[in-house]
């Protein structure tokens, strides 16, 4: 009720972040241990997540989304792709390269989590069901970037560090896919 959409946001924080009118604060809940208090309520806790974000998501790492023409919203919404597609921390970085070649040279991100995010079968706990090949053209959602050029709406899942530093600082490489490697190990 106090970070999803047509909540009342935070002012400061949502212009600070570049966050759309109606959008929710989704990728903003910053992902971290914390010691609460027990009658914590969910403005404070909204609070503490906030204030954790801000911090991490320093004024360095916002100067640099503007020199690249990314909102910090949009940095936010690549990273919490990478996080969903990346088992490995160590990945976030090559596979933000392969974005953001594709976003460089208008091409569809073809990224399978953005399907997951508003499937049909989300939900009881299913929250990322598998998809099939069908699935790529017939979820018909502004977040199915088999279907809609660019990034999506907003983000679909909370990047962490490592996912939003890979965002804003991919490797440099001539890559325009992935895969998962033959070994069964999530790499």
């Amino acid at each position: 009720a106090v970070v999803g959409k047509g909540a009342v946001l935070p002012p400061n924080f949502v212009e600070e972040m570049g966050i759309p009118a109606g959008a929710s604060l989704e990728g903003f809940l910053y992902p971290d241990t914390y010691r609460l208090p027990p009658d914590v309520t969910p403005l404070e806790l909204r609070r503490i997540l906030l204030d954790a974000f801000s911090v991490n998501f320093t004024e360095e790492m916002r100067q640099s989304a503007t020199q690249q023409r990314f909102t910090v919203y949009e940095i936010v919404t690549l990273a919490s792709i990478l996080q969903k597609e990346a088992l490995y921390d160590v990945e976030h970085p090559v596979i933000a390269s392969v974005y953001r070649n594709r976003l460089d040279e208008d091409w569809t991100l073809d990224a399978d989590p953005t399907v997951q995010y508003e499937h049909p079968n989300v939900g009881k706990g299913n929250w990322w069901p598998r998809i099939t090949r069908a699935d790529y053209r017939g979820v018909d959602s502004t977040y199915n970037t088999y279907l809609y050029k660019g990034l999506p709406p907003g983000p679909i899942a909370i990047p962490s560090l490592s996912a939003m530093n890979a965002a804003l600082n991919p490797m440099v490489t001539p890559f325009f896919f992935f895969r998962a490697d033959c070994r069964g190990d999530g790499y």
